[in-house]
């Protein structure tokens, strides 16, 4: 068993591909209301289009853009959610594995220690000691250490940019559309 599996799952990448394009429109949509908003700056005229637009037409353009933004929000709100939830139940999922082959192993093993003669379980026993030693002189233990240090800070940071960031752009971009509105 690999002892990084489950640390590997916890700094994966826990946004499927729909949840990432979603982010990304969510984040494009809320950069323009909030360029919008702050600048003031909406088109009186479209000549590609030959449209023109009046003061009425501009407030219904900013209620159009929140109407986008607030759809991006709502849609990259629950599809993360999703996502987040199937991430977290990765993780569950294989630290249930671990335990679980834990378990079958000491099962296992006391079992098989009604069959073994005292010199056999002195070997045993001499052999497990070798193999954890030789995994904590190769440095294993200590490198196991260090990423065990650092995959909750990992995983935090990878929570605030993947989930917590993406919503706070997109209700700041409600907002400022919001309070521009004439």
């Amino acid at each position: 068993m690999n002892p990084f599996e489950a640390d590997i799952i916890r700094v994966t990448d826990p946004l499927s591909q729909h949840t990432r394009g979603v982010r990304k429109s969510l984040l494009i949509a809320s950069v323009i209301a909030i360029a919008v908003a702050k600048t003031g700056f909406i088109p009186t005229k479209i000549s590609a289009l030959g449209l023109e637009f009046s003061q009425a037409d501009r407030g219904s353009m900013l209620w159009l853009i929140g109407a986008v933004v607030a759809f991006f929000l709502l849609s990259f709100v629950v599809s993360a959610f999703g996502d987040f939830m199937a991430w977290r139940m990765s993780q569950m999922a294989k630290a249930w594995d671990e335990d679980s082959i834990g378990y079958e192993n000491l099962r296992k093993s006391i079992l098989d220690d009604k069959k073994l003669t005292d010199e056999e379980r002195e070997a045993l026993q001499e052999q497990e000691r070798r193999g954890g030693a030789m995994w904590r002189n190769a440095g294993h233990l200590d490198n196991h250490m260090l990423v065990q240090k650092l995959v909750g800070p990992i995983s935090w940071a990878r929570i605030s940019v993947e989930f917590v960031l993406p919503a706070i752009a997109g209700v700041a971009g409600l907002v400022f559309l919001i309070r521009t509105v004439p």
